[in-house]
């Protein structure tokens, strides 16, 4: 089931037992490399099920695997990767950016899995994380799901790929350190009617995410929350009825002392109602990080690449152990 199930696509011998108590982690949605600036697309309401073309696949592809190799994090989460999607014009998204990291595990869980079509139209779609250590251990949580299918064709099947990592303590040996970092790579639901979906799975992302902190874990949230994480005041020219998918983030039902991690100066996402133009498509930030009261936000920075390649923009953060 792609609900529950996780593919190690590369577990290198030589990778660290541990992580150290700084990390740096981009999250990013990368649209499978379909949606970039010359995209749009027919959920968002714009016209389009397919990226402009298979060129266009590839030049987005180029331009997201020189951003992540520009990041140097020692955690990605990446959303939306896919795999030889017809979506994507079978370009295979997910093997080109494994192969870009040999140095570092790969897991992926697909959220997006198509059944019994043939080869060129089956769709594997879902979040790939890559880490310069070990695990200790991965699995999935899963979420609620939307009740009606995307397009009226797929049903994507929401949940956490949690992974666990060892954490460098000079003070004491691996075996009596039992504290982990615990990183969730995170995609909640977009187009569940006045954002029903998406409390439900707030709700559950939280009561796994606190019972983590409980046993002592410094337990970090990513990726794409499809809620408004701060409010912002983009200049834009959208008209409503293409801003039917906002909802904010329930920041009163927040667990106390857990903290948002976003760059209030730089959008993380954009309309797909039409290719992009800037100060006409509206643009917001619901991509970054939540984290666990023992866990310090040092540093958080969207890198902004005009979104020429993607419709979200990566964001990154450095973060310690308190």
């Amino acid at each position: 089931m792609p609900s529950i199930k996780i593919k190690i696509l590369n577990e290198p011998k030589e990778l660290p037992a541990q992580l150290d108590k700084n990390i740096s982690i981009t999250a990013w949605n990368i649209g499978y490399a379909g949606l970039g600036e010359k995209s749009d697309f027919i959920m968002d309401g714009g016209k389009s099920y397919l990226p402009p073309s298979r060129a266009e696949v590839k030049s987005n592809l180029f331009g997201i695997k020189e951003t992540l190799l520009s990041l140097n994090s020692d955690v990605f989460l990446l959303q939306e990767v896919s795999n030889k999607s017809p979506l994507s014009f079978l370009v295979p998204v997910r093997s080109e950016i494994v192969a870009l990291f040999p140095n570092f595990l790969a897991i992926f869980r697909a959220d997006i899995a198509s059944r019994g079509l043939p080869w060129p139209l089956r769709v594997c779609h879902g979040t790939l994380s890559l880490a310069k250590a070990k695990l200790t251990s991965s699995n999935v949580i899963t979420l609620p799901h939307e009740p009606t299918l995307l397009a009226g064709l797929l049903r994507r099947r929401y949940g956490l790929l949690v992974s666990r990592f060892a954490i460098k303590n000079n003070d004491k040996p691996i075996e009596k350190n039992n504290k982990q970092w615990v990183i969730a790579n995170l995609h909640l639901a977009a187009f569940d009617e006045k954002g029903a979906t998406r409390q439900k799975q707030f709700d559950a992302v939280f009561a796994f995410a606190k019972q983590e902190y409980k046993k002592g874990n410094y337990v970090v949230l990513g990726g794409d929350w499809n809620m408004e994480l701060t409010k912002t005041t983009f200049t834009h020219k959208t008209p409503k009825k293409h801003l039917f998918w906002r909802i904010g983030f329930p920041l009163d039902r927040l667990p106390k002392g857990w903290k948002i991690g976003v760059d209030e100066n730089v959008p993380s996402v954009r309309t797909m109602h039409k290719p992009y133009v800037r100060g006409e498509n509206y643009t917001s930030i619901i991509d970054g990080f939540i984290v666990s009261p023992n866990v310090k936000i040092k540093k958080i920075k969207t890198l902004d690449t005009g979104f020429k390649n993607t419709d979200h923009l990566p964001v990154s953060g450095n973060f310690s152990t308190k």
